[in-house]
């Protein structure tokens, strides 16, 4: 098998319908834990998303520290987050069509490969001396078509394996993978910027995507793919899922509140380099250690949610509140003036932006039937493309007014946006599922 066989089985799994041990009774060796974690194939793909996320932070930490030593600019941080995450919002409704009509997990897999490739590619290209900022960019967003296949593919699939009644717990745990890698890659990756020639640096990242790439074979598939009409012309595909997703008030207003958070809302992160070089004068050590913060943050609120184990019942509600609340965080974290209140503000930042990160996601999940969930996921990834676009922005405002004031600018027109939404969508402040 692979790299985490000794927690695969499968269990008496039915790999053409997908029926899962949730779906039952549950089996008594399997009582203790989390729910999910009593599920054989939650527990492999969920190994796999661990090493995922542990070097894809490790890596941007390691790109972000090149950028900042190439140029003074604040624009040049955003452009990274730009180019990072802008497939988002241009791919995210076609990966979507595609999540309905093929195998999640056989996405997936490839999109680990794919990481392999792009990263030795990388790291030949700063052997050979090519490590300008063009070529940073264009590596970013290759990697950033790579994560718009690989996240949606993941939970979609993920959401299949546990059922809907363990579902708030599974993407806890996706969530503490997460922001375990998160806090550790960081900080690892300072190190790493520190004593370690970055192509070498590379050359070990994809060696440990081909391991994740391995350790994928042979999973179930868990649910029939979309072969009807409107999946086979991707274009009407994603009209269809836009019709649904409009004739859902609370799906339409969740994405739109997902879609002002990642314009708005997440100035702490992307502005985190700038800070770090500009207000606080970190160090590469220091440097690794603040963009880890807002992982340790979320780490306190994923696991809270993946112990206690209980369906979040209104998950909209929770949704709006947390974004509300981190767009005054926002404000507070403009003001900070070292590592030390700056690493705090943004760990209580990232506690708060968890809540907002489970719940939009568990919202789609929930309210979305399964033959539409991969394209409802597809706008989601689509809303969340707006970071990078809030990110430039903010970055060239930042330029011209100064880093703190274009950061309390962003929080309070997103503060404003929010408010309407939650007047003029009360269904998104009702119970689903």
């Amino acid at each position: 098998m692979g790299l985490f066989d000794s927690l695969w089985r499968f269990d008496g799994i039915n790999t053409v319908t997908g029926s899962s041990p949730f779906q039952g009774r549950r089996r008594g060796r399997f009582r203790r834990g989390p729910r999910p974690l009593q599920h054989p194939v939650f527990r492999r793909v969920l190994g796999a998303s661990v090493v995922s996320h542990l070097v894809r932070f490790l890596d941007f930490t390691i790109v972000a520290w090149l950028v900042v030593q190439q140029t003074d600019d604040s624009s040049a941080v955003g452009l990274l987050v730009f180019f990072r995450v802008i497939p988002f919002l241009i791919l995210g409704p076609f990966i979507g069509a595609l999540l309905d009509r093929y195998s999640r997990i056989g996405i997936f897999r490839k999109s680990q490969l794919g990481m392999a490739i792009v990263a030795v590619g990388f790291g030949v290209a700063i052997a050979f001396g090519y490590s300008s900022l063009p070529v940073i960019y264009l590596y970013t967003l290759f990697s950033g078509v790579l994560m718009v296949v690989e996240i949606p593919s993941r939970r979609a699939y993920m959401s299949s394996v546990v059922g809907p009644a363990a579902l708030g717990s599974a993407m806890a745990l996706d969530m503490v993978s997460l922001n375990s890698a998160w806090f550790i890659g960081s900080n690892l990756g300072g190190v790493v910027a520190k004593l370690i020639d970055p192509s070498i640096a590379y050359f070990g990242i994809g060696a440990v995507y081909l391991l994740n790439f391995l350790s994928l074979r042979g999973l179930p598939v868990m649910s029939r793919p979309n072969r009807g009409e409107s999946a086979g012309n991707p274009f009407a595909a994603i009209a269809e899922g836009f019709r649904f997703s409009r004739a859902n008030p609370a799906i339409f207003a969740g994405l739109l509140v997902v879609g002002v958070n990642n314009f708005f809302g997440y100035a702490f992160e992307s502005m985190a380099p700038a800070f770090a070089r500009d207000i606080y004068g970190a160090g590469p050590t220091q440097f690794g250690l603040l963009m880890s913060a807002q992982g340790l943050g979320a780490l306190v609120t994923a696991g809270y949610v993946a112990v206690r184990g209980k369906r979040i019942a209104n998950p909209g509600v929770l949704l709006i509140s947390a974004s509300l609340v981190q767009m005054v965080g926002s404000v507070g974290f403009s003001f900070t003036q070292t590592v030390g209140v700056g690493f705090v503000a943004i760990a209580l930042l990232g506690l708060v932006s968890m809540v907002f990160g489970i719940t939009h996601t568990l919202l789609i999940l929930l309210a979305s039937p399964d033959k539409f969930r991969g394209r409802v996921m597809g706008f989601q990834v689509l809303m969340m493309g707006l970071f990078p676009i809030g990110s430039l922005a903010l970055g060239f405002t930042a330029d011209a007014i100064g880093l703190g004031q274009a950061v309390r600018v962003f929080a309070y027109i997103g503060f404003a946006l929010l408010a309407i939404i939650w007047v003029k969508y009360p269904e998104l402040r009702k119970p689903v599922g």
